[in-house]
């Protein structure tokens, strides 16, 4: 028996086709941050299960002889940046070097041309082999992405404490206010613009175009984390004097996945900003956070190499790196002939 590479749509496939799949990615994350603590398979079932209209997922995995050997995964907005796409394929340690990464590459560049993308992006591990690849297919390395991970043991409350007591002098005339999601109906068009100044964070070499945050996308967002067995927490700096939001933060939590956070979007106004209102947000969140779901050990987040004045902050918080890569952009064209693909 030959090799096969068959797209997928988790939405609809067996579970037993997902179960394969997701043993397939413990062996793939593994490598990517050896002995970290494995997603459970119930939660990545959830998450795949769910697929969102305004920035859908695509999947493909390859079968040998023995299963799969080989996934791949392609992602890009569907009303904005219309440009760009991403794409990222694995092949399992084991099976390596049998051509399986160009057949999922043919796959992944079919698809993303056939959508009238012109631009590929990739994520590859620092000093990663593949590193090598992506200097071939003419792909430039265009930001460092970090991702850190609180440990809630290693949190100091004290200074927490600090940051939420500086902000009564300093912020005087702000007010936290926590926003549920559903986020009411009152406040989503508010939320949806200060959202916006996530637009202000570093991109270094990174194309692409400033995005919008929709009310319907955001509602969209709300419904698949609820399906996915999660929730979102927002916290608000609200400008007490004007009653316009100023900043805000979000952190999901996992019912399937108890013991792990993720920190979303921190943002704060240019307008805002330089009154201490991000430590705020974060101390006050973090603090909610353990209180409310005392299972939660680690908090995860993403940041750019470059987004010094949040990195700052994380390290004082206590996040500590545990992977770090690039993110590699270029013509889809190029790579495509440079790969034979």
């Amino acid at each position: 028996m030959g090799s096969k590479v068959t797209q997928i749509d988790t939405r609809s496939e067996p579970d037993s086709l997902l179960e394969e799949l997701a043993d397939f990615y413990v062996v793939i994350d593994d490598e990517e941050i050896p002995g970290d603590t494995p997603m459970p398979t119930a939660a990545r079932i959830a998450d795949w299960r769910r697929v969102s209209s305004h920035y859908p997922v695509f999947r493909w995995v390859l079968h040998d002889e023995d299963g799969i050997a080989g996934a791949a995964v392609v992602a890009y907005s569907a009303e904005q940046n219309l440009d760009n796409g991403y794409g990222r394929v694995y092949v399992h340690p084991g099976k390596r070097g049998r051509g399986h990464g160009r057949a999922l590459a043919g796959a992944v560049f079919d698809h993303l041309e056939a959508g009238g993308r012109h631009r590929f992006d990739t994520i590859i591990k620092n000093d990663a082999p593949a590193e090598d690849l992506a200097r071939r297919l003419e792909l430039k390395p265009v930001y460092e992405e970090k991702r850190s991970r609180l440990l809630i043991s290693d949190l100091d409350h004290e200074l927490m404490a600090s940051w939420i007591d500086r902000a009564s002098n300093r912020a005087a005339e702000y007010e936290l206010v926590y926003l549920p999601s559903p986020i009411p109906d009152d406040m989503l068009e508010a939320f949806c613009a200060l959202a916006f100044v996530m637009n202000t964070a570093p991109r270094e070499d990174f194309e692409e175009d400033d995005e919008v945050l929709t009310p319907e996308n955001w509602r969209e967002t709300e419904a698949n984390a609820l399906d996915r067995g999660g929730q979102l927490h927002n916290l608000v700096a609200v400008h007490r004097p004007t009653g316009k939001l100023a900043g805000f933060t979000q952190i999901n939590t996992l019912d399937l996945e108890p013991d792990l956070a993720w920190q979303w979007d921190t943002g704060v106004d240019p307008s805002h900003r330089n009154r201490g209102l991000g430590r705020w947000l974060k101390a006050a969140m973090i603090e909610r956070v353990v209180e409310e779901f005392p299972l939660v050990r680690r908090v995860d987040t993403f940041n750019a190499g470059s987004n010094e004045p949040m990195l700052a902050i994380n390290v004082e918080m206590g996040f500590r790196p545990i992977h770090i890569a690039r993110a590699w952009q270029g013509s889809l064209a190029t790579a495509r002939e440079r790969l034979g693909a």
